[in-house]
């Protein structure tokens, strides 16, 4: 009996490769509940996630800007904003600088009466209009935020080290387009209440 030749082994497909993650961008347990939670739900995970993960890098960026930069500083995230705001604009009537600052106007006021009482920022009422009140740092209030920012921008630089200059850039273009559209959907800024 001739033996019959062997046929070759069926070949396996091989999975297509997967693209490779960076280290730390594993998904969250809240991620991977919530995608567990809405399973069956007519929903885009897609949005969910990065709505989720835009918003939990904003209370952990601001945690961690209070806990490192502004403790020593004795500044709340807003309070910080607030200055920033008026170092880059200069002088700003009130509505103007809680729009900018993304506070209430109500909470702005209690945020100026503790930056006015440490004197880093004066009020004056708007001579052309009495019912505004202007804004302007003061001598110290300047002194705080020029030496404060380099700090801050270190740090900020530190978080997003693990981006190569083209990722920093393009986060930095998608957010933009991602805020513009917020103003699309629900017109130009506003008063936070």
């Amino acid at each position: 009996m001739v033996a019959k030749p062997a046929r070759p082994a069926a070949r396996t497909k091989r999975p297509a490769a997967t693209p490779k993650l960076h280290p730390h961008s594993k998904k969250p347990l809240a991620e991977v509940l919530g995608e567990r939670r809405v399973a069956g739900l007519q929903v885009n995970l897609d949005s969910m996630a990065l709505v989720s993960n835009i918003h939990r890098a904003s209370a952990a960026i601001r945690d961690h800007f209070e806990r490192c930069v502004l403790t020593e500083a004795d500044l709340h995230w807003s309070a910080f904003v607030t200055l920033w705001c008026l170092w880059i604009y200069g002088e700003l009537e009130t509505r103007k600088l809680a729009i900018e600052a993304g506070v209430a106007k109500s909470t702005l006021s209690g945020i100026l009466n503790t930056l006015e009482a440490r004197k880093l920022v004066r009020r004056r009422t708007n001579e052309a209009e009495r019912r505004l009140v202007i804004v302007n740092l003061t001598s110290a209030g300047d002194t705080l935020i020029s030496s404060l920012f380099p700090r801050f921008n270190a740090e900020e630089t530190r978080i997003v080290g693990g981006l190569s200059g083209k990722q920093t850039k393009s986060a930095t273009d998608v957010l933009r387009v991602i805020l513009a559209t917020i103003e699309k959907i629900d017109g130009p800024l506003h008063e936070i209440d």
